[in-house]
């Protein structure tokens, strides 16, 4: 990224749901938080892109099929190694997080997050910080990202579940109103 404060960053959107890839990408570019420069639909698709761009941050699902946003973040970092990466996800669990810290993510964020919280982690990552939402805050970075468990695993150990009550756009939700289904 051009070191210019007030330049916005060029992402790619990895996630295999169109509509929210399409409803991130405008909400972004609405509020002018980046450059939309790509989306891909899953770890291959984004890494084959990465032969033609230079994204400055890439927003990256865990649970897609084919590669995975655990194998792809790997895969992108080995290839550009000051890549930064931002889990955008629907597990909160804790092994998922430790993962993605492990393999290189700067940050960690819930698709059930509003958009300020997504501006936010764009903003501080893109600052050089990491931003870890919830559980998952700041001073519990170095204690997360170290434990002895976490040291051990292979990509493939933690399981991808599927959520089927995953929210895709909270900040669209009026904060009187609560979904219940």
């Amino acid at each position: 990224m051009n070191p210019e404060s007030n330049k916005k960053p060029d992402i790619i959107i990895v996630d295999d749901h169109l509509i929210f890839r399409q409803g991130l990408k405008a909400i972004i570019n609405f509020e002018e938080v980046g450059s939309i420069i790509a989306e891909a639909s899953n770890g291959e698709e984004f890494i084959a892109l990465l032969s033609g761009l230079k994204p400055d941050l890439v927003l990256m699902d865990i649970d897609m099929p084919g590669m995975n946003g655990f194998d792809a973040t790997k895969k992108a970092l080995e290839l550009i190694p000051e890549l930064k990466i931002i889990a955008f996800t629907v597990f909160s669990e804790e092994e998922y997080c430790s993962k993605m810290m492990k393999l290189g993510a700067k940050g960690f964020i819930l698709k059930s997050s509003g958009f300020n919280e997504l501006e936010n982690a764009i903003k501080r990552v893109m600052k050089g910080e990491n931003y870890f939402e919830g559980n998952y805050h700041q001073k519990n970075y170095h204690e997360i990202a170290t434990k002895e468990e976490v040291a051990d695993q292979e990509i493939g150990d933690v399981p991808i579940k599927t959520n089927k009550k995953m929210i895709f756009f909270p900040w669209f939700v009026p904060k009187t109103n609560s979904i219940n289904t």
